[in-house]
């Protein structure tokens, strides 16, 4: 059977309050009943104490020895507060007692050798009674019982257990209305943010949940619920801009390739011929899976992602595993290689396959770009509350309008076009990892230098 979530709310709000109600009522109870047996207690001590002292005990008999103290009203009254007093021997035969007992006797337990309470009955009354052994030569002789009329108390005591018992329902139902009302006003918010969320789809992923800044459960929930259409949001546009990219990326070459294998069939061509556009269509091939793995990795990177895996990384290590992948153009540039060896001492803590991707384009984009028996110098600076990385070559200069556009997926550098082919796609792939990792990444390039910068966190 399906429930609602307001008279679940109301329900689970009807046992909680049953519970703690029942265990009040319950403590109530028995408090009031301890403390009026208590008083009752008190009362029969104190006649207790004051008739002992009245008793002679005696090898061969026991009596009161001021038997005035019977004529009291007390003994004699049943209407005013009366004692019942009776005295037996260890037989338990009585000796004497109260008068108001008349032809009526107390109860008494002859095993018991210890004062003790409880309750009796006498002519169909409740009575509250103390019994106390009477000792000779560490002999019990015989007992005295004083008693006392418990029935108003137990009036009171039924009377506060029928008034629990008749509260304890009614509570109980103005608890489900009551929960059931507040369950509405608040599961209503809630509701609003179903609402919302229905409305959302792919034509419409730029809408969000409004967020009630209060600090509660709610607006946790309506964050998280943004931040997953972030997510959804930011894995779609990813999906078209590669779709895009990749298309653009792509027509070209295939059309390229398509129409020089279309003009290799016309008519029959050498062997030179024929191996040399297929040299040629294999390049145009390498060519688009590097520019299809460039474009995944610009499709993966997100800082959604940024926290995983992260890992103490040391840079000159990192740095100089990355230069030996380029050891063959940097000799065959006749290149000079300066390694800052204070980077031994740098650690950072991140993503090191972000931080590889980073390093790795600088430094190709350093040895590519490069002139002939220059040098590439990657040395550090401390501030104070970090330091900074910079990867520096000697080559073509990159100008103002450029620097503005370089990081830009596609674009290419004027200078850099003519020497050196490529999709335009490192530096993009560097700015995105770079923001992945809250890394500050700047360039200049003026006087034949260019100086990448990056900017690491203590």
């Amino acid at each position: 059977m399906k429930i609602s979530i307001k008279n679940r709310i109301a329900f689970y709000s009807v046992i909680g309050i049953a519970s703690i109600s029942l265990v009040v009522f319950v403590v109530i109870y028995l408090s009031v009943k301890k403390q009026s047996l208590l008083q009752i207690d008190q009362k029969l001590e104190f006649e207790a104490q004051k008739h002992i002292y009245e008793i002679k005990v005696k090898p061969d008999s026991i009596y009161f020895a001021y038997k005035e103290e019977w004529l009291e009203r007390e003994h004699v009254e049943v209407e005013v507060y009366p004692l019942f007093v009776e005295l037996v021997d260890k037989n338990g035969q009585s000796i004497d007692k109260s008068t108001n007992l008349h032809s009526q006797h107390l109860e008494f337990d002859l095993s018991q050798n210890e004062i003790f309470i409880t309750n009796k009955v006498l002519n169909n009354n409740t009575i509250r009674q103390i019994q106390i052994p009477l000792q000779h030569s560490g002999q019990v002789a015989g007992y005295i019982g004083i008693a006392t009329s418990f029935g108003d108390t137990e009036l009171v005591l039924d009377a506060l257990q029928d008034m629990l018992m008749i509260i304890y329902p009614i509570l109980l139902i103005i608890t489900f209305f009551t929960s059931k009302l507040i369950s509405n006003i608040t599961i209503k918010p809630i509701t609003k943010i179903a609402n919302r969320v229905s409305e959302i789809h792919t034509g419409n992923l730029d809408k969000r949940v409004s967020v009630v800044e209060n600090g509660d459960e709610l607006q946790t929930l309506s964050v998280a619920i943004n931040d997953f259409l972030d997510r959804i949001d930011e894995g779609l546009k990813r999906e078209k801009q590669f779709t895009a990219d990749a298309s653009h990326q792509l027509r070209t070459p295939l059309s390229v390739m398509k129409g020089n294998l279309e003009i290799l069939l016309r008519k029959p061509r050498t062997e030179l011929e024929y191996r040399r556009e297929v040299q040629k269509a294999i390049h145009k091939i390498d060519e688009m899976t590097d520019a299809v793995e460039k474009l995944l990795i610009l499709a993966r990177i997100n800082k959604l992602n940024r926290h995983l895996d992260f890992e103490n990384i040391n840079l000159y290590l990192l740095l100089e595993q990355l230069f030996t992948d380029y050891k063959r153009p940097i000799v065959s540039k006749n290149l000079v290689l300066d390694l800052d060896k204070n980077l031994k001492n740098k650690t950072v803590y991140l993503k090191k396959s972000f931080l590889s991707l980073i390093f790795d384009n600088l430094i190709s984009n350093a040895v590519k770009y490069a002139d002939v028996k220059s040098q590439i110098s990657v040395f550090s600076k401390d501030v104070s509350d970090g330091f900074f990385v910079f990867i520096q070559n000697y080559g073509p200069e990159i100008s103002k309008e450029d620097l503005e556009e370089i990081f830009i997926p596609f674009y290419r550098n004027k200078n850099h076009e003519i020497s050196e082919i490529g999709y335009g796609l490192g530096l993009a792939i560097v700015k995105k990892a770079t923001e992945a990792l809250d890394i500050p990444i700047d360039v200049i390039s003026e006087n034949g230098i260019t100086r990448f910068s990056l900017y690491f966190k203590t």
